[in-house]
Parts: C-alpha cells; structure tokens; sequence
C-alpha cells in the first residue's frame, strides 16, 4: 500500500482552513476579533517620520491675532526661522510651502521688517495649505500654469497672491478686530500695511490684470483665487472684465453685417474656421476682438496708436492672452464706407483666420530654413518668424477673401455688392504669393538667377501653405448624379456618336474586303 505524506504546505493549508471555520461555542463578536488579530500578527505600527521641533518665533507670536486670521488653516500657523538668504523682488523672506509650511526670514532684519516679512510669508503660504471645497490641489494648478503659460507667467501668479490675500483682507473688520490685539512693533507695522495696502488697491489691481487673461482665469475659478477675488470684488469693486459678446464687440456700422455672419452657420464656419460647434458658440459669446471706426469710443486706450494699413483698410492691435489665444483690435479707416468698409471688415476675419493657422505658418516653415553646404534643410529652423505672421495673415487673407467672393458670391448674401478682383483661385494664389516675397524679402529663400539645380523657384513651401489654405474657400461642386452613372452629359452623347461612327466605318471597311 502506498502511503501519503502530509507536506508543511499541505499542514499549513489545513490549518488556515481550520482558523476559518469558527470555534465551537464562538459568538460572532469573538470570531471577529479573532480574525483582526490574526490580521495584525506579524505587523508593526508605522510611528511615521518625526516632525521637526521649531522652537516659536518671538515676532511670529507677537503677530498671532492678525496671523490667524490670514492664514486659512486653523490648526498651526507655518513655522518662523532667520537664516542666511537672498532677498527676491524685495521680499526679505524664503518660503517652503506645504502642511509644514516654513517662512525664513533674513538675519539681522529690524523688528519691523521682519514683521512685514512674517506677514507676506504667512499669506504666500495660504496658497498652499489644504482648503476642503478646492476642487483640484494648488500644486496641480501651478503645474499647468508652469507648462501651458511658461515660468514666467507661473511666478507673476504666486507672487501676486499674497498681496491679493492681504488687499482682501485688511478692507475687512476681522482685520480691525485683530490689529486692536496687537501690540508694539507688529501693530505699527500691521496698521502701515493696512494704509497701504487699502491706498495701493488700484497697482495691486493692475498688476494682476497684466497677468495673462487665461492664466488669470486658470486660478481664478478655484481656491485659493476663487474666493479671494470674491472678496476683492464685492469690497473695493475690482473685478474681472466680463465677456464681450460677438454682436457687442462691433461697432455700429458693422452691426448688421456682424449679424448676418451670427445667422449663417456655414459662413461663421467659414470666416472663423471654427469646425466644432463649441468652438462657434464660444466665439459669439466672446469674441476677444473688436472691430471699431478709427476715433470710435470702442477703441481701446491701448490700441489707439494703431497704423492703418491703407492696402486692407484697417490696422490690428494683438495682445498675448496665453494659452494660445489672442485678443485683437480692428480699427478701421474712417474714410471707407459702403461696401470698401464691408470688404475689409470680412478681411479682417480672415486675417483673424490665418494670424494662427499654425498648418499654414509650419508648411511654409522651410523657406526660412538654413541650409547646409549641400542644400540640406537644418529642420529646427524650419519656422516662419513669428515678425512674418501678420504678413501671412494679410497676404493669405487677401487671397482668400477674393477666392471666396469668387466661390460663393451668389450663396451667401451678405457678400452681395463685394465683386472678386481676380478670375480664379490660381489669379489669388499668384497675387498672395508674390505678397509674401515681397514681403520677407532678405529672409525668405529665393533661389538666384543662375541657380541651374533650382527646379520650384522662390518660396515653394509658402506657395504650397497658400495652396492648401485656399481649398477652405473654393467652392468645389460635384454632380453625384454623374459620378454615378445616373443621369447623361454632353460628353455621354459625344461618345456615344463617336462610336456609333467607329461602327459604321468598320462596317463599311469589312463590306468593303469581301468584295
């Protein structure tokens, strides 16, 4: 007889089945226990990393009433300590952000600055502590910034944070209640920033508004900006500007044109290249553009020294809201009128357009290209400079307006009374090629004369972006019909009597061998 033998595995399987199965007699609350025990046999308790022990700053203390009321996390007030640092910006103070958030403040400071260090620190450090109703973490936020906005746009937000928290803050009674707690050096100091603070709301202000506008808005719909900007606009009256509509961001003499353009879906897409609904419906609830008279009350402060260009009718102010977004300014001359006003407001669109047609300005890239010994294109400078992108928009707009004017004159009626200058897409194309030579001459590649390898002659790569750009505004008709067999055409009936000849003459000319 063959015997078995009981292995460790099989004695340790048998022995966990038994462990499973309750004990005789054992209540449901005993065999729960067991099992939490056996659950925590084998284990350590994790006592975690210990916290530093920063011994309390004397001026930190001193400043406690009004420090509390700053910095939103109730549970600890971020740690003091004087080290040997560079001050940045004129803040005498290096700030490690976090739960355990640290302010360093410069040795050898006076009393009074470094109380005014201590508190731009503490508020600085509010950004980052953790804040419940935050919908995504301050870090995360600060990420995006750092990689959609770049590093300078990231530090123009974090340093204008602690003197927006502070501008909110001092306009508030809490803020009285607690320099009335104060004492000494920390009360003089709170009350200065105080007068400060409440004097300076209007440079405060502006210099948060010369953050990019999408940045702006980035941190500005959640904590810790959200409810700070919040304050700042119901206590002094400081607020974002709210969107301009597509139909308001036009002055009068455009007001039924502008309309026009918001009713025809497919001459919106058009002009704007907006594909996605979304990206339409965004455009007509803000625009980030204007179309004004030149001297008009819609033109803004900033864009009043615009040059008009007499060869479009109109010149353009561009500011950089990040992001890849642009706000434009279109201010007309006033001397146009009539249907010469009409022509250059739909140029303006398409200049709009083609501004940041990034397929148009990468596939013309290669004519700026340098070039090795043996004609190689060095691809990292195949790039228009960004000085040529309003030469792109106005020569490229020029000969999509006429291709369009030309396409659809008779579809859309808002292009009524606006004739085409040339015959067809290839007469637009010549015209806006020659444009951008012409213009980005000494940059652009223009082969020489004598050049006997040369076989495109001068700026291909832009003659092709203008190529393909062009298609967007050809109105290319199809006969389905036709393609499929349906329906009979002039040339049907050619071939058919050409056929009918053929067979005629082989009749004749095999009648003819038989006799």
């Amino acid at each position: 007889m063959r015997r078995t033998h009981a292995t460790p595995l099989t004695l340790l399987a048998l022995a966990l089945f038994a462990g499973a199965l309750p004990a005789c007699g054992e209540s449901r609350q005993e065999m729960l226990e067991r099992e939490m025990e056996y659950q925590k046999a084998g284990r350590k308790d994790d006592k975690g990393v210990p916290i530093p022990e920063i011994p309390p700053d004397e001026m930190r203390e001193a400043l406690r009433p009004l420090l509390t009321q700053i910095y939103s996390n109730t549970e600890r007030l971020p740690d003091v300590t004087e080290g040997d640092i560079e001050p940045t910006d004129g803040r005498n103070y290096a700030l490690q952000p976090g739960v355990l958030a640290v302010v360093t403040v410069k040795k050898g400071l006076s009393k009074a600055d470094k109380a005014r260090a201590i508190i731009l620190g503490v508020a600085e450090a509010d950004a980052w502590t953790f804040r419940k109703n935050a919908r995504k973490e301050f870090a995360l936020l600060v990420e995006k910034l750092k990689y959609s906005f770049g590093d300078e746009t990231k530090q123009k937000v974090l340093d204008a944070y602690p003197h927006l928290k502070l501008l909110s803050f001092f306009g508030t009674p809490e803020a009285d209640k607690a320099i009335g707690e104060l004492s000494g050096d920390a009360k003089s100091v709170a009350e200065a920033m105080r007068k400060e603070y409440t004097d300076g709301k209007q440079d405060i202000w502006k210099k948060w508004m010369g953050v990019k506008m999408y940045a702006r808005r980035l941190v500005g719909q959640d904590e810790p900006f959200r409810s700070v900007l919040k304050k700042i606009a119901k206590d002094f009256g400081q607020e974002e500007v709210p969107p301009r509509p597509f139909k308001e961001s036009v002055d009068e003499p455009f007001k039924a044109w502008a309309e026009a353009i918001e009713k025809d879906e497919k001459l919106l897409t058009m002009l704007t290249n907006y594909k996605e609904l979304r990206d339409r419906v965004d455009f007509l609830g803000e625009a980030h553009t204007l179309w004004a008279i030149e001297g008009s009350p819609l033109v803004p402060e900033r864009a009043k020294g615009v040059v008009i260009d007499k060869k479009i009718g109109y010149g353009f102010f561009r500011e950089d809201l990040g992001g890849g977004y642009n706000d434009l300014v279109f201010v007309f001359s006033k001397k146009l009128g009539g249907n010469e006003l009409k022509r250059a407001f739909l140029h303006s669109f398409l200049f709009r357009q083609l501004l940041t047609d990034f397929q148009l300005l990468s596939t013309a890239g290669s004519d700026f290209a340098k070039r090795g010994p043996d004609g190689q294109i060095d691809i990292g400078t195949a790039t228009v400079p960004d000085k040529y992108d309003p030469l792109y928009a106005s020569c490229g707009g020029t000969a999509a307006l006429e291709t369009m004017l030309y396409s659809f004159n008779n579809e859309f009626a808002l292009l009524n009374g606006v004739p085409s200058k040339v015959k067809d897409s290839e007469a637009a194309l010549k015209i806006a090629h020659k444009c951008i030579v012409d213009g980005a001459a000494g940059d652009i590649k223009i082969p020489a004369k004598d050049d006997e390898f040369d076989t495109e002659g001068p700026a291909p790569a832009s003659r092709l972006a203008l190529f393909q750009m062009l298609a967007r505004f050809e109105n290319i008709k199809v006969n389905t019909a036709v393609l499929a067999g349906d329906q009979r055409t002039a040339e049907d009936d050619a071939i058919d009597e050409g056929e009918k000849l053929l067979k005629q003459l082989k009749a004749q000319a095999d009648a003819k061998n038989k006799e």
